[in-house]
């Protein structure tokens, strides 16, 4: 084992006895251990094990999401090493909590923005605005706290940097992004993966039209993600006009707010054209 995995084998021992997922702010317990572990020495003993793979096996294919390269994940955090090469087009709201150390000798710049007052991470509200809170700058090998219940940042890059990254698992449904302009949301994308697959899963279902598809499609209707919730419904409307009335009917009363409005909508213009034959 080379001497960065043993420091990463041995943080993520410590970061399991500190971290209780189920408890958030046990995160920030965390710190001391991340900002030991932040610096030149471990970043370039990561590197000399990834290139020492590649030489003994040109093959070798490790953890490497693009721009970064996985270092740990656990139950509930993950340890990564990523460059920051470029500025994003828009400012995201962050589903996880995190703590970021820039490596190497130039800060990190980062713009900070208080999320809006009536902020619902769950509900997308294209009225809300972000409020400009403070710039800030990270010295090398200090390190950042990604406060995501309060805050989204966005990151000012000059040219490529190192950044070591402690995050944990998504706790937010969204990851919201917003206008640099105007400050208000354009868009929200599903935080984590899953939900997106089984949305794309429930649409293609739905395109199939096979009616094998109908039992799954009225298990994933009852799905804890109103979007993967919704997505099943219009696919059952596919499938079965009966089934997909009930469902709406259900809807009416779902926990979440776009959903109670989209069934409405879809069943007034089912009453509509009832009317019209």
């Amino acid at each position: 084992m080379s001497d960065a995995n043993r420091l990463i084998a041995a943080f993520a021992e410590q970061v399991r006895a500190r971290f209780q997922p189920d408890r958030l702010e046990s995160f920030w317990d965390c710190e001391p251990l991340f900002g030991k572990l932040a610096d030149a020495g471990f970043v370039e003993a990561v590197l000399v094990a990834q290139l020492k793979a590649l030489v003994a096996d040109p093959n070798h294919v490790g953890d490497w999401p693009p721009k970064q390269i996985m270092l740990h994940r656990g139950a509930g955090f993950a340890l990564s090493l990523a460059v920051f090469d470029t500025p994003r087009r828009y400012i995201h709201s962050t589903p996880f909590l995190g703590m970021y150390a820039p490596i190497g000798g130039r800060p990190l710049v980062v713009d900070r923005f208080r999320l809006p007052t009536g902020y619902d991470n769950a509900v997308f509200d294209p009225a809300l605005k972000l409020e400009r809170d403070a710039g800030l700058t990270v010295a090398p090998n200090e390190v950042l706290r990604l406060q995501s219940q309060q805050f989204a940042y966005d990151f000012q890059i000059a040219e490529p940097q190192l950044v070591l990254k402690l995050t944990t698992a998504p706790f937010q449904m969204l990851e919201w992004l917003f206008s640099k302009e105007t400050l208000h949301p354009w868009q929200a994308n599903d935080a984590d993966l899953s939900s997106t697959q089984l949305r794309v899963g429930a649409y293609l279902l739905g395109r199939l039209a096979h009616q094998s598809s109908l039992a799954p499609l009225q298990d994933l209707a009852g799905h804890a993600n109103p979007n993967v919730r919704w997505a099943a419904i219009q696919s059952i409307g596919r499938l079965s006009r009966s089934e997909a009335l009930k469902r709406l009917k259900v809807a009416l009363d779902d926990p979440h707010p776009h959903i109670r409005r989209a069934a409405k909508k879809s069943l007034d213009r089912a009453e509509q054209s009832a009317r019209k034959r």
